[in-house]
């Protein structure tokens, strides 16, 4: 019989193990991809606002989660000895069972009260997490800067960072201190129980000899099942903080409400006419003195190529974010093909569009195979001067490690493989040398307009403003309209003063 209960006792118990790391595996990745697709139908407002927070549950509380999940069994396994104990002692003396079940609910309320606050350090610990990741987003993200100034990493590591472990430390070694306190004061009063016992209970209720080693016997085995469950209670406290972080951003993501669809139609160049806007205004605070544009109209026509220049901080890309469905205006309307742009048509209005953002990041392949045109890619391959530099495996590139200029001219290339009616370009030709600088405004923009492309770009390149149909100046988040043949009698006159110098 006792063999038998040891093969049954092995057998669930592993059973039981491969069924709690199937789940939890199950669990990780499920609750990883349940966030990431809520990301990808999330707006870039809302994502943009959330990147530490969205990479903290997706890399500590996920694997908090399911670490926590494998520990299951040892505390089911701790849970159900111990309800089988307290039965046991039950059966021996009722009365001794009572007082047992007193001190059992002393030393739960002692937990309860203390558990109070040792979440609560927990889920300082948790926010501090979220900075820290900030910072280390910011460290990496910035590291070209911090290597030239490293007084800029010194200050975020002794200013930020230091604090942000300090306080850290601070909560966590409380939180845990605390659980092992009441760790402590539970084994105390189990101590003062089995003395008690043995000294005054068993002859002032007249247990017999045998019976009171059978019950010690058993209050030894249930305090080893009770610590440990206790050494499990912190880990626990912890998934529970870190299920609320999961909860709370998946809540909100979803609470926005908003869907950022696939179209089911795409709508071609030959289809496209026009966008207008109507008293466009953007706000990015609520308060009177917080930047915002506008309000601004503005019309483009198919074919047509937009220039907008103007200092830096005066809302340029702003604008442009409003144009494309990144941001949301604060008021105002918007119009394609003279159809109002509402939440109805907003995921194919934003179709329209393709970018090469100055923060652009250049994927390794081109994802969507119906991108992919081989003739047009061996085309703009030439065009673009990167011919024999980059080769495909597939719709893969042989290689992105390449300067920056000629990252941003692959990614204009994939950009327009992709085939859409508007192009926005925010300052790309900034990382190009003089002599292409020259060939992207003369000849590759003319070029691009033939294939029926309408581009709206930000550029700050004086010289070639006259290149532009459509000029306008953004002034302090207004936008005004400027005559391009005074600036292309400025270049001409411009051009004629360097050929008679040179002369």
């Amino acid at each position: 019989l006792f063999a038998a209960v040891i093969v049954v006792y092995v057998w669930v118990r592993r059973t039981l193990a491969l069924g709690i790391i199937y789940l939890s595996q199950k669990l990780f990745w499920k609750l990883r991809k349940q966030v990431l697709a809520l990301i990808l139908k999330a707006s870039y407002q809302q994502l943009s606002t959330r990147k530490s927070r969205v990479y903290s549950v997706l890399v500590n509380d996920v694997n908090m989660l399911t670490s926590t999940s494998l520990s299951f069994i040892e505390f089911a396994t701790a849970s159900i000895v111990s309800i089988a104990c307290l039965v046991y002692l039950a059966s021996i003396s009722l009365v001794l069972f009572a007082i047992t079940l007193g001190i059992a609910i002393i030393g739960i309320t002692v937990y309860q009260v203390g558990s109070v606050r040792n979440r609560r350090h927990f889920e300082k610990s948790r926010t501090l997490e979220d900075r820290f990741i900030e910072n280390l987003n910011a460290i990496l993200g910035g590291f070209k800067e911090i290597f030239l100034e490293p007084r800029k990493g010194k200050a975020i590591f002794e200013k930020k960072v230091n604090t942000i472990a300090n306080d850290a430390f601070s909560n966590t070694t409380s939180a845990l201190t605390g659980f092992l306190s009441n760790q402590i004061t539970g084994q105390i009063l189990f101590y003062v129980l089995i003395s008690s016992v043995l000294i005054f209970f068993s002859v002032y209720l007249d247990i017999s000899a045998a019976a009171t080693v059978n019950y010690v016997f058993i209050l030894l085995y249930l305090l080893s099942s009770i610590e440990a469950i206790m050494v499990l209670l912190p880990n626990i406290m912890r998934a529970k903080v870190s299920s609320s972080r999961v909860m709370n951003l998946r809540k909100e993501l979803e609470e926005v409400n908003f869907d950022n669809n696939i179209p089911e139609k795409f709508m071609t160049r030959d289809e496209f006419l026009s966008i207008s806007v109507k008293d466009l205004t953007y706000q990015y605070g609520e308060t009177d003195q917080s930047f915002g544009i506008g309000p601004i109209s503005f019309e483009v026509q198919k074919g047509e190529t937009v220039f907008i220049y103007g200092g830096n901080g005066t809302g340029k890309t702003t604008f442009v974010h409003n144009i494309m469905g990144l941001r949301h205006p604060t008021a105002g309307e918007t119009y394609l093909n003279g159809i109002p742009v509402d939440t109805t048509n907003y995921s194919y209005y934003r179709s329209i569009f393709t970018a090469v953002f100055s923060d652009f990041y250049l994927f390794k392949e081109v994802l969507v195979e119906e991108h992919f045109n081989e003739e047009k890619w061996y085309e703009y391959l030439k065009l673009f001067e990167l011919d024999g530099l980059v080769k495909t495996e597939g719709s893969s590139f042989s290689t992105v490690d390449l300067s920056t200029g000629q990252r941003k001219r692959l990614a204009l290339i994939v950009a327009l493989l992709e085939n859409k009616p508007v192009l926005v370009l925010d300052e790309w030709a900034a990382d190009q040398d003089p002599y292409f600088r020259k060939k992207f405004y003369t000849e590759i923009l003319p070029s691009l307009k033939q294939e029926g492309l309408t581009i709206i770009a930000i550029t700050h390149d004086d010289k070639y403003y006259h290149c532009a149909d459509k000029l306008y100046k953004m002034d302090y988040g207004c936008l005004v309209e400027e005559d391009v043949n005074v600036h292309a009698t400025t270049a001409l006159l411009s051009s004629n003063g360097t050929v008679l110098s040179n002369s």
